[in-house]
Protein backbone atom coordinates (compact mmCIF):
# COMPACT_ATOMS: atom_id res chain seq x y z
CA UNK A 1 0.00 0.00 0.00
CA UNK A 2 1.30 3.21 -1.21
CA UNK A 3 2.63 5.77 1.88
CA UNK A 4 0.13 9.23 1.84
CA UNK A 5 3.85 11.04 1.19
CA UNK A 6 4.23 9.04 -1.81
CA UNK A 7 1.05 9.82 -3.32
CA UNK A 8 1.44 13.33 -2.60
CA UNK A 9 4.49 13.48 -4.19
CA UNK A 10 2.87 11.23 -7.30
CA UNK A 11 0.60 14.19 -7.43
CA UNK A 12 3.01 16.61 -7.85
CA UNK A 13 4.62 14.96 -10.22
CA UNK A 14 1.66 14.60 -12.25
CA UNK A 15 1.06 18.46 -12.29
CA UNK A 16 4.15 19.54 -12.93
CA UNK A 17 4.31 17.33 -16.06
CA UNK A 18 1.49 18.79 -17.05
CA UNK A 19 2.19 22.17 -16.78
CA UNK A 20 5.40 21.55 -18.58
CA UNK A 21 3.16 20.15 -21.40
CA UNK A 22 0.57 23.35 -21.54
CA UNK A 23 3.34 25.75 -21.58
CA UNK A 24 5.12 24.19 -24.56
CA UNK A 25 1.83 23.71 -26.50
CA UNK A 26 1.31 27.61 -26.01
CA UNK A 27 -2.00 26.75 -23.69
CA UNK A 28 -0.32 27.95 -20.27
CA UNK A 29 -1.07 31.57 -18.87
CA UNK A 30 2.78 32.09 -17.45
CA UNK A 31 1.72 34.31 -14.48
CA UNK A 32 -0.82 31.35 -13.92
CA UNK A 33 1.94 28.94 -13.78
CA UNK A 34 3.93 31.04 -11.60
CA UNK A 35 1.25 31.64 -9.41
CA UNK A 36 1.16 27.23 -8.70
CA UNK A 37 4.98 26.83 -8.61
CA UNK A 38 4.87 29.87 -5.89
CA UNK A 39 1.91 28.33 -3.55
CA UNK A 40 4.50 25.28 -2.07
CA UNK A 41 8.37 24.75 -2.18
CA UNK A 42 7.47 21.36 -3.15
CA UNK A 43 5.96 22.28 -6.46
CA UNK A 44 9.28 24.15 -7.56
CA UNK A 45 10.94 21.29 -7.28
CA UNK A 46 9.18 18.64 -8.35
CA UNK A 47 8.64 21.23 -11.33
CA UNK A 48 12.54 21.08 -11.58
CA UNK A 49 13.09 17.61 -11.27
CA UNK A 50 10.76 16.61 -14.66
CA UNK A 51 12.41 19.74 -16.24
CA UNK A 52 15.61 18.11 -15.81
CA UNK A 53 14.64 14.28 -15.93
CA UNK A 54 13.71 15.52 -19.67
CA UNK A 55 16.93 17.13 -20.25
CA UNK A 56 18.58 14.59 -19.64
CA UNK A 57 16.62 12.20 -21.91
CA UNK A 58 17.08 14.62 -24.55
CA UNK A 59 21.05 14.51 -24.02
CA UNK A 60 20.60 10.37 -24.19
CA UNK A 61 18.98 10.45 -28.08
CA UNK A 62 22.84 11.61 -28.88
CA UNK A 63 24.45 8.56 -27.84
CA UNK A 64 25.33 5.85 -30.07
CA UNK A 65 22.40 3.11 -30.17
CA UNK A 66 24.47 0.46 -29.60
CA UNK A 67 26.09 2.35 -26.27
CA UNK A 68 22.30 3.67 -25.42
CA UNK A 69 21.62 2.20 -21.93
CA UNK A 70 18.12 1.43 -21.68
CA UNK A 71 15.96 3.77 -19.95
CA UNK A 72 12.73 3.55 -18.51
CA UNK A 73 10.11 5.86 -17.01
CA UNK A 74 11.45 5.35 -13.71
CA UNK A 75 15.05 6.35 -14.63
CA UNK A 76 13.52 9.57 -16.68
CA UNK A 77 12.00 10.77 -13.91
CA UNK A 78 14.98 9.80 -11.35
CA UNK A 79 13.31 9.05 -8.52
CA UNK A 80 11.44 5.90 -8.84
CA UNK A 81 8.34 7.09 -9.76
CA UNK A 82 6.62 5.67 -12.96
CA UNK A 83 4.18 8.18 -14.52
CA UNK A 84 1.38 7.31 -16.58
CA UNK A 85 2.40 7.01 -20.28
CA UNK A 86 0.52 9.77 -22.15
CA UNK A 87 1.55 12.82 -19.17
CA UNK A 88 4.94 11.06 -19.93
CA UNK A 89 4.94 12.36 -23.30
CA UNK A 90 3.40 15.22 -22.49
CA UNK A 91 6.22 16.59 -20.45
CA UNK A 92 8.68 15.27 -22.78
CA UNK A 93 7.05 17.86 -25.40
CA UNK A 94 6.90 20.63 -22.50
CA UNK A 95 10.82 20.34 -21.09
CA UNK A 96 11.45 22.04 -24.91
CA UNK A 97 10.30 25.26 -23.83
CA UNK A 98 12.33 25.26 -20.78
CA UNK A 99 15.38 25.34 -22.91
CA UNK A 100 14.41 27.91 -25.26
CA UNK A 101 15.91 31.53 -24.07
CA UNK A 102 12.95 34.00 -24.76
CA UNK A 103 13.06 38.03 -25.62
CA UNK A 104 10.43 40.42 -25.57
CA UNK A 105 10.38 44.15 -26.50
CA UNK A 106 7.95 46.78 -25.09
CA UNK A 107 5.27 49.01 -26.97
CA UNK A 108 7.80 51.42 -29.05
CA UNK A 109 11.06 49.50 -27.99
CA UNK A 110 13.51 48.31 -30.54
CA UNK A 111 16.53 45.27 -29.88
CA UNK A 112 19.29 43.50 -31.62
CA UNK A 113 20.33 40.47 -30.07
CA UNK A 114 23.40 37.96 -31.40
CA UNK A 115 22.74 34.54 -31.56
CA UNK A 116 25.21 31.58 -31.01
CA UNK A 117 25.62 31.03 -34.62
CA UNK A 118 26.71 34.53 -35.92
CA UNK A 119 22.99 35.25 -36.80
CA UNK A 120 21.64 38.30 -35.31
CA UNK A 121 17.58 39.01 -35.26
CA UNK A 122 16.11 42.54 -34.41
CA UNK A 123 12.92 42.76 -32.64
CA UNK A 124 10.50 45.64 -33.36
CA UNK A 125 8.05 47.20 -31.23
CA UNK A 126 5.78 44.67 -29.01
CA UNK A 127 7.82 41.54 -30.05
CA UNK A 128 8.34 38.11 -28.23
CA UNK A 129 10.25 35.74 -29.75
CA UNK A 130 12.21 32.53 -28.08
CA UNK A 131 15.37 30.19 -29.57
CA UNK A 132 16.95 27.09 -28.84
CA UNK A 133 19.95 25.97 -30.70
CA UNK A 134 21.83 22.02 -30.77
CA UNK A 135 23.60 20.19 -32.42
CA UNK A 136 20.74 19.52 -34.83
CA UNK A 137 19.18 22.01 -35.34
CA UNK A 138 18.22 25.95 -35.09
CA UNK A 139 14.87 27.03 -34.10
CA UNK A 140 13.27 30.54 -33.75
CA UNK A 141 10.03 30.78 -32.28
CA UNK A 142 7.93 34.29 -33.26
CA UNK A 143 5.17 34.61 -30.75
CA UNK A 144 4.19 37.97 -31.78
CA UNK A 145 5.51 40.94 -33.49
CA UNK A 146 8.13 41.85 -36.13
CA UNK A 147 11.64 40.50 -36.48
CA UNK A 148 14.56 41.18 -39.12
CA UNK A 149 16.74 38.38 -39.20
CA UNK A 150 19.93 37.97 -40.92
CA UNK A 151 21.03 34.23 -40.94
CA UNK A 152 24.73 32.45 -40.88
CA UNK A 153 24.96 29.69 -43.31
CA UNK A 154 25.71 26.74 -41.51
CA UNK A 155 25.63 23.60 -43.98
CA UNK A 156 24.21 21.00 -41.14
CA UNK A 157 21.84 22.92 -39.10
CA UNK A 158 19.25 24.42 -41.12
CA UNK A 159 17.28 27.56 -39.41
CA UNK A 160 13.70 26.75 -38.56
CA UNK A 161 11.34 30.29 -37.78
CA UNK A 162 8.33 28.95 -36.27
CA UNK A 163 4.82 30.59 -35.92
CA UNK A 164 1.59 29.84 -34.95
CA UNK A 165 0.92 30.15 -38.67
CA UNK A 166 3.39 27.50 -39.98
CA UNK A 167 6.82 26.33 -39.99
CA UNK A 168 9.37 28.61 -42.30
CA UNK A 169 12.66 27.47 -43.19
CA UNK A 170 15.48 29.87 -44.28
CA UNK A 171 18.77 29.52 -45.93
CA UNK A 172 21.84 31.94 -45.15
CA UNK A 173 20.25 35.73 -45.72
CA UNK A 174 18.28 38.48 -44.71
CA UNK A 175 14.03 38.19 -43.69
CA UNK A 176 11.39 39.77 -42.38
CA UNK A 177 8.73 37.63 -40.72
CA UNK A 178 5.36 40.17 -39.44
CA UNK A 179 2.84 38.30 -38.00
CA UNK A 180 -0.47 39.87 -38.37
CA UNK A 181 -4.00 39.18 -37.05
CA UNK A 182 -5.21 37.08 -39.91
CA UNK A 183 -1.35 35.57 -41.01
CA UNK A 184 2.38 35.97 -41.53
CA UNK A 185 4.23 38.34 -44.26
CA UNK A 186 7.59 37.11 -44.79
CA UNK A 187 9.64 39.24 -47.12
CA UNK A 188 12.83 37.81 -48.64
CA UNK A 189 15.77 39.95 -48.51
CA UNK A 190 18.59 37.91 -49.39
CA UNK A 191 18.78 34.26 -49.85
CA UNK A 192 15.83 31.39 -49.82
CA UNK A 193 12.44 30.55 -47.97
CA UNK A 194 10.56 27.56 -47.75
CA UNK A 195 6.94 28.01 -45.86
CA UNK A 196 5.06 24.55 -45.17
CA UNK A 197 1.71 25.63 -43.10
CA UNK A 198 -1.76 23.69 -43.16
CA UNK A 199 -3.47 26.00 -45.90
CA UNK A 200 -0.29 24.94 -48.05
CA UNK A 201 3.16 25.43 -49.16
CA UNK A 202 5.68 28.09 -50.33
CA UNK A 203 8.97 28.80 -51.65
CA UNK A 204 10.54 31.92 -52.77
CA UNK A 205 14.57 32.94 -53.22
CA UNK A 206 16.63 36.31 -53.58
CA UNK A 207 19.85 34.77 -55.40
CA UNK A 208 21.53 37.90 -57.04
CA UNK A 209 21.45 41.56 -56.29
CA UNK A 210 19.41 42.42 -59.18
CA UNK A 211 16.26 40.08 -58.28
CA UNK A 212 13.59 41.34 -56.89
CA UNK A 213 12.36 40.73 -53.44
CA UNK A 214 10.13 38.18 -52.35
CA UNK A 215 6.67 38.42 -50.32
CA UNK A 216 5.58 35.56 -49.23
CA UNK A 217 1.72 36.01 -46.91
CA UNK A 218 0.23 33.19 -45.23
CA UNK A 219 -3.75 33.77 -44.78
CA UNK A 220 -6.58 31.41 -44.38
CA UNK A 221 -6.75 31.35 -48.06
CA UNK A 222 -2.95 29.40 -48.34
CA UNK A 223 -0.19 30.71 -48.95
CA UNK A 224 1.26 33.16 -52.11
CA UNK A 225 4.40 34.29 -53.37
CA UNK A 226 4.71 37.59 -55.22
CA UNK A 227 7.66 40.23 -56.42
CA UNK A 228 7.57 42.61 -52.41
CA UNK A 229 6.00 46.07 -53.35
CA UNK A 230 9.19 48.91 -53.04
CA UNK A 231 7.58 50.62 -50.41
CA UNK A 232 6.76 47.45 -48.42
CA UNK A 233 10.72 46.28 -48.64
CA UNK A 234 11.01 50.54 -47.74
CA UNK A 235 8.95 50.00 -44.59
CA UNK A 236 10.92 47.50 -43.69
CA UNK A 237 14.13 49.06 -43.86
CA UNK A 238 12.44 52.11 -42.17
CA UNK A 239 11.19 50.30 -38.83
CA UNK A 240 14.97 49.24 -38.06
CA UNK A 241 16.49 52.88 -37.83
CA UNK A 242 13.30 53.76 -35.82
CA UNK A 243 11.19 55.49 -38.81
CA UNK A 244 7.84 54.97 -40.16
CA UNK A 245 7.32 55.98 -43.93
CA UNK A 246 3.89 56.74 -45.47
CA UNK A 247 2.77 56.81 -49.45
CA UNK A 248 -0.22 58.09 -49.75
CA UNK A 249 -2.35 55.28 -47.50
CA UNK A 250 -5.43 56.57 -45.92
CA UNK A 251 -5.63 58.12 -42.49
CA UNK A 252 -6.67 55.25 -40.63
CA UNK A 253 -4.60 52.84 -41.57
CA UNK A 254 -1.62 55.33 -41.11
CA UNK A 255 -3.26 55.70 -37.43
CA UNK A 256 -3.39 52.10 -37.28
CA UNK A 257 0.26 51.24 -37.96
CA UNK A 258 1.82 54.15 -35.54
CA UNK A 259 -0.11 53.09 -32.83
CA UNK A 260 1.76 49.78 -32.73
CA UNK A 261 4.42 52.44 -31.62
CA UNK A 262 2.84 54.57 -29.40
CA UNK A 263 1.30 53.55 -25.59
CA UNK A 264 -0.97 57.10 -25.93
CA UNK A 265 -3.10 55.92 -28.66
CA UNK A 266 -4.23 58.22 -31.55
CA UNK A 267 -7.91 58.00 -32.05
CA UNK A 268 -10.17 58.92 -35.19
CA UNK A 269 -13.57 59.88 -34.53
CA UNK A 270 -14.65 60.85 -38.18
CA UNK A 271 -14.78 58.86 -40.88
CA UNK A 272 -13.54 61.53 -42.93
CA UNK A 273 -11.04 62.48 -41.30
CA UNK A 274 -9.84 58.43 -42.02
CA UNK A 275 -10.39 58.69 -45.17
CA UNK A 276 -7.66 61.64 -45.54
CA UNK A 277 -4.38 60.52 -47.49
CA UNK A 278 -0.73 61.18 -46.57
CA UNK A 279 2.73 60.77 -47.14
CA UNK A 280 6.12 60.89 -45.57
CA UNK A 281 8.39 59.77 -42.74
CA UNK A 282 8.16 60.38 -39.33
CA UNK A 283 9.99 58.67 -36.70
CA UNK A 284 8.63 55.45 -34.55
CA UNK A 285 9.44 57.19 -30.98
CA UNK A 286 8.53 61.41 -31.45
CA UNK A 287 4.68 61.16 -32.78
CA UNK A 288 4.93 65.17 -32.29
CA UNK A 289 5.95 65.73 -36.17
CA UNK A 290 3.57 63.91 -37.66
CA UNK A 291 0.74 65.49 -35.07
CA UNK A 292 2.30 68.67 -36.34
CA UNK A 293 1.80 67.34 -40.55
CA UNK A 294 -1.73 66.64 -39.95
CA UNK A 295 -2.59 69.65 -38.24
CA UNK A 296 -0.73 72.23 -40.90
CA UNK A 297 -2.11 69.80 -44.01
CA UNK A 298 -5.29 68.87 -43.70
CA UNK A 299 -6.29 71.64 -40.86
CA UNK A 300 -7.11 68.70 -37.51
CA UNK A 301 -7.84 69.58 -34.11
CA UNK A 302 -5.08 67.73 -31.87
CA UNK A 303 -7.03 67.19 -28.80
CA UNK A 304 -4.87 65.14 -26.04
CA UNK A 305 -8.13 65.27 -23.45
CA UNK A 306 -6.79 61.36 -21.42
CA UNK A 307 -3.28 60.21 -20.64
CA UNK A 308 -4.40 56.85 -22.87
CA UNK A 309 -5.30 58.61 -26.35
CA UNK A 310 -4.93 61.59 -28.75
CA UNK A 311 -8.44 62.21 -30.81
CA UNK A 312 -7.91 63.58 -34.18
CA UNK A 313 -11.10 65.57 -35.60
CA UNK A 314 -12.09 68.05 -38.35
CA UNK A 315 -12.50 71.42 -37.64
Amino acid sequence: MAKTGDQDRDALIAQASDWLARLDAGRAVPEDFEAWRAVDPRRAAAFAEVAAAWSRLDALRDVEPRTRPAVTRRAWLGGGLALAAGVAGAAYVGRDQLLRVRTVTGIGERRTLALPDGSSVELNTDTIVAWRFDRQRRRLWLERGEIALTIAHDALRPFELFTHEGLARLASGQFNARLRPAGLDLIVLAGRAAIKTAAGEAEAAVEAATDARQALAVSAAGVSVAAAPEAEVQNVQAWRRGEIVFEGQRLTEAVEEYNRYLTRKLVIEDPKVGALRLGGRFLTDNPETFLEALRTTFGLRIIADDPSRILLKSR
